[in-house]
């Protein structure tokens, strides 16, 4: 019993490496001295709303989605205009002594080989992929909280269990006393009854202390005040249910937003390739430039201008340009291998995620119900031992063991429930996120 305590406190520093990554930038409540209760869905809902994560993704989605429109800015008009004022002082061509000018102008890329439309491909796919990115985000924080929130409910039915034992070896320990009095048991029982509820009081401080240390990792990933006092509301839920493997790999491998991410970086990169390989191609510019200069000194008439225009169609073919194009062509494809790389690689990854999960989950039901069974019947050979040993037909050691066995098994048994929903909030996030 000591020992799955143990394993359960050990959970405690994980925790809390994890939870830093999913802070919230503020507090949501200013009066500490309420209690907040929460639900398993407040809780979530909460740490979506305030996530610093989750808000650093959203500035990544904005700048992902203002790179999409420098993009565009490559196919539309670049339009320009200029005004000029000349003095002349003395000057021995110039009748007049000052001029003034105006011009507008307009250039279009009419054929780029394929760059800025493949330019505009990328920064489309590399938006929806920083998309993806900030969902899978969420599914991570989704499933922390969660897990953070079964240990706070795990946390208060470890107490409770320990309170009810203290509560039986103090009931043990009046019933020895008695028995003692009346020359029906020895001083060694009492005394070996009182370490035991001393030994007990000890093991429930250990357990306040877990709920409160859970307790503060839920309120860190919430982003609450450290002195804001808080409390859950909820049940360990049981519902088993058949999971098919191949569905949920398939699932999978269709749902989860970084293999989406991936898949749209890939498509991404295959649009720089196309775009840096445009530079051995020629492009086609047009413009068109309207001047006018002022003919005399201080005079507003159209009339009174030089006025043209001229329009330019060009074309440009580069020859050489030091490897430069070859370069980029080169890195593109490196780059797109890459994703790729990482894309076969994750896919595996999360086959391996959902079948671990699958099995954890699976091996959580039996243990479930194992355990279920397990605690009717400590329970009733706890009750068996306690008349027996009332009645000086057991021994105290009789008793202390059926006591531990309870104990025992009733810790055995919050744990499986505990590990059944975790490895459920598990397998929900490994699939991409939503209910199975």
């Amino acid at each position: 019993m000591g020992k799955i305590c143990a394993i359960k406190l050990a959970i405690v520093p994980v925790f809390l490496s994890l939870v830093w990554l999913f802070m919230s930038p503020f507090s949501l409540f200013a009066d500490t001295d309420k209690v907040v209760v929460l639900t398993e869905e407040e809780a979530i809902k909460m740490a979506l709303a305030n996530n610093y994560d989750l808000l650093s993704k959203e500035q990544e989605v904005k700048a992902a989605s203002a790179r999409l429109k420098q993009a565009w800015s490559q196919a539309l008009p670049y339009v320009t205009v200029g005004a000029s004022w000349t003095h002349y002082e003395d000057h021995p061509f110039m009748t007049f002594e000052t001029n003034r000018g105006y011009s507008i102008s307009v250039s279009q890329i009419l054929f780029s080989g394929g760059r800025v439309a493949n330019t505009i491909i990328s920064a489309k796919k590399a938006l929806k992929a920083s998309k993806e990115d900030k969902k899978e985000n969420e599914n991570k924080i989704v499933y922390s909280v969660k897990q953070s929130f079964y240990t706070v409910l795990l946390a208060k039915e470890l107490v409770k269990i320990r309170e009810e034992t203290l509560e039986l070896a103090k009931e043990s320990l009046s019933i020895t006393q008695k028995r003692y009095k009346a020359g029906e048991a020895a001083y060694y029982d009492v005394l070996r009854s009182e370490v035991e509820v001393s030994n007990l009081e000890t093991q429930l401080i250990k357990a306040r202390n877990f709920l409160e240390t859970s307790f503060n990792l839920l309120k860190l990933l919430l982003g609450l005040d450290p002195e804001q006092k808080i409390d859950v509301k909820g049940e360990f839920s049981y519902m088993p249910e058949d999971i098919d493997l191949k569905k949920m790999i398939d699932r999978a491998v269709g749902k989860r937003p970084v293999l989406k991410q991936l898949a749209l970086q890939e498509e991404a990169a295959r649009a720089q390739v196309r775009a840096a390989f445009a530079g051995f191609l020629p492009q086609v510019s047009f413009n068109f430039t309207d001047c006018a200069n002022q003919k005399e000194a201080f005079s507003w008439s159209r009339d009174e201008y030089d006025d043209y225009w001229v329009a330019t169609v060009s074309v440009s073919m580069p020859l050489f340009d030091g490897f430069l194009t070859y370069a980029r062509v080169k890195e593109a494809k490196a780059k797109k291998r890459q994703v790729s790389i990482l894309r076969k690689k994750l896919r595996d990854s999360v086959k391996v995620e959902v079948e671990n999960a699958i099995l954890d989950l699976r091996a959580a039901k039996k243990n479930v119900e194992a355990q279920k069974e397990n605690v009717k019947r400590a329970e009733e050979a706890y009750r068996i031992v306690k008349e027996r040993y009332a009645q000086g037909q057991a021994s105290h050691l009789d008793l202390l063991d059926a006591r531990v066995a309870l104990s025992t098994a009733r810790v055995n048994f919050i744990n499986s429930l505990y590990d059944f929903v975790v490895a459920k909030a598990k397998l929900d996030y490994v699939v991409g996120g939503g209910k199975i």
